[in-house]
């Protein structure tokens, strides 16, 4: 009898396995894109992959269609795995950056780094770009490109991955837990709602300011745009709309600025992934990955996937270095020739080399084993 019952028991996961495998391909389909090429007569031989080869992914986060500037990225973080050295480099690149995007095919134009997506999915405006940088993989290509020249490494693949999709993981997931590593506030958070509401300011007043201010410091004059954030030292536990608050503060005394908040994404996606690799998680498998099917997007193939998750406990044992560009390193503050605030290599405009020799030289950031 208990024979019998184990058998059975096995079926049912065996079953249940099969099931959860279609279902993880059938919905994973959704969310790859496909680089337009040009087509060739020409068949090239597919080489086997080399598992101690270096590969390296661009993680994007940016805001969708509910948020001004939907497709423009304000999380930009590359991947660079090395499996030889049993460590992955996540280096935060940040929007700021000023590089030379393809914007026409023989034609570069100097832009925020975070247009690069924005541009690539943009072929109604930008109608004479490579065949490469259009259709629905064009923003994940573009900032492949783009990205690929400033961190000196080839960025093979790319995961882009908006706000909504954002919130709806982390609730999927029952919230994370995060360790916050200092208490601040931001009196300046903004509310999508009330981006465009004049806060009782007559249409003189708002002139006035319009011709007399600019950036942060004119949107701070309509305080009803904003919310006040306050954020505790030590572990807390916060849902999908805490988190995203968390992650895209950028007007606190005690940890302002882009740098400071790519530190804080990369909190979240290391809670991100320890609730993932949970027991508690199996069984959200189902509606986790239906959550990411509407909101995320990736050239990374399902047989490339299915490399990837087969080395799955392997990248567990790897080292994480953190290797932010900053202007405390390697960047400095400059301004566009449009009065814009921007980042450039202290070696000079468009001037990468000194960038790679840091990423690629013995960092004194903080390490973490994936556990």
């Amino acid at each position: 009898m208990t024979k019998k019952i184990l058998l059975i028991v096995s079926a049912v996961i065996i079953a249940l396995l099969i099931i959860l495998s279609i279902f993880f391909v059938v919905n994973y389909k959704k969310v790859v894109v496909k680089t337009n090429k040009i087509k060739t007569d020409t068949i090239l031989p597919t080489p086997t992959p080399d598992p101690n080869k270096d590969f390296a992914i661009a993680l994007m986060g940016y805001g969708g269609d509910a948020h001004q500037g939907g497709n423009l990225t304000d999380s930009i973080i590359v991947a660079h795995f090395i499996p030889l050295e049993k460590k992955v480099k996540l280096i935060s690149v940040p929007r700021d950056l000023w590089v030379p995007i393809p914007i026409a095919v023989g034609e570069t134009k100097w832009l925020k780094i975070n247009e690069a997506y924005a541009i690539g999915l943009n072929d109604k405006e930008y109608q004479n770009k490579e065949l490469q940088f259009t259709g629905p993989a064009g923003g994940g290509q573009m900032s492949k490109t783009v990205l690929s020249q400033v961190v000196g490494i080839p960025v093979e693949n790319f995961v882009a991955l908006n706000f909504s999709g954002f919130l709806k993981t982390i609730d999927t997931l029952g919230g994370i837990d995060i360790n916050v590593q200092k208490t601040f506030n931001d009196p300046y958070y903004p509310l999508e709602t009330n981006i465009n509401d004049t806060c009782g300011k007559s249409e003189d007043e708002v002139k006035t300011l319009t011709a007399t201010m600019s950036g942060d410091k004119l949107e701070q004059q309509f305080t009803c745009r904003y919310e006040a954030l306050h954020f505790d030292k030590g572990l807390q536990h916060m849902d999908s709309a805490t988190a995203l608050k968390f992650t895209r503060s950028r007007h606190s005394l005690e940890d302002s600025g882009d740098f400071n908040r790519s530190a804080r994404q990369k909190l979240v996606i290391e809670a991100i992934k320890k609730k993932v690799i949970s027991l508690n998680f199996i069984p959200r498998i189902i509606p986790f990955v239906n959550t990411l099917s509407g909101n995320l997007t990736t050239d990374i193939d399902i047989n490339q996937m299915q490399r990837l998750i087969s080395r799955a406990q392997e990248f567990q044992t790897y080292q994480i270095e953190s290797v932010p560009l900053t202007n405390q390193n390697i960047l400095m503050d400059s301004k566009s020739i449009y009065g814009q605030y921007i980042l450039i290599p202290k070696e000079g405009q468009g001037q990468w080399t000194k960038v790679h020799e840091f990423i690629n030289s013995p960092q004194s950031t903080m390490s973490a084993t994936l556990k």
